[in-house]
């Protein structure tokens, strides 16, 4: 499996279309007051499906990331009892399997990678392709250091330890970073949809005061440069939102 691609499930799609749906209806009502809204449909569909992946990708790392430290912890548990670094391996596997189960990710790998190894494969070339794989910096740097130190005949507890210690802390910064502008993504969502409501107000209330924005020409490329700033700032403030270490 490739980690570094994630495919959104029929679920996930059928939520992207739903939502663009709905946005292209509001959109056409409120900007246009014309059906004629609706050519921004495929649009919309774009924007919720790659922010749809954008989010998976994001959660499948994490996820894959915090399965990783705890095989970690397991091999490095099972190395201080005495075992080779091949037989950590399938010790690994059995907690894996009792934590996550056998849908996780790192159950199939380190199952797969078990299966391997019966057949003489090295381990630090199956750690390598799944590194790759993974698409994750800490991962592919611990089968750097482990490919080395397997050749070297290095400290395996000391490197385990070192690299679970490293993600660990990472990922506890991370999070502490998104508690923190938890509450100012929650104003941003709040204030992507004022807009909408607001001129949804003046429709309702206040009709007569933008009649001259609908049927016509000019006011239709008015109320399109309004929209593309519109949503030039939702993107705008969802990028100064994200942050990552």
């Amino acid at each position: 499996m490739d980690y570094r691609v994630y495919h959104l499930s029929r679920k996930e799609v059928c939520k992207s279309i739903t939502l663009a749906g709905l946005l292209t209806v509001a959109i056409a009502y409120l900007f246009y007051a014309s059906w004629l809204g609706i050519v921004f449909f495929p649009v919309f569909i774009w924007f919720f499906m790659k922010r749809q992946k954008k989010a998976g990708e994001e959660q499948m790392q994490l996820q894959l990331a915090k399965e990783f430290v705890d095989t970690l912890r397991s091999i490095s548990a099972a190395l201080l009892a005495g075992f080779s670094i091949e037989n950590a391996w399938k010790e690994a596997e059995k907690e894996i399997l009792a934590l996550y189960g056998k849908r996780s990710y790192m159950y199939q790998e380190v199952k797969e990678m078990n299966c391997s190894i019966s057949l003489n494969q090295p381990l630090e070339l199956l750690l390598g392709d799944f590194s790759t794989r993974s698409g994750n910096m800490d991962i592919a740097s611990f089968s750097e250091v482990f490919s080395f130190a397997k050749r070297s005949g290095g400290n395996f507890v000391t490197i385990i330890d070192a690299t679970s210690r490293h993600m660990r802390v990472r990922h506890e910064t991370e999070r502490e970073i998104q508690v923190q502008i938890a509450s100012r993504k929650m104003e941003q969502k709040v204030m992507n949809v004022i807009p909408l409501f607001i001129l949804l107000y003046l429709k309702v209330t206040s009709m007569d005061f933008l009649n001259v924005l609908y049927g016509n020409v000019a006011g239709a490329l008015f109320m399109t440069i309004c929209l593309a700033a519109y949503g030039g700032a939702i993107v705008l403030a969802e990028k100064i939102m994200t942050i990552h270490m």
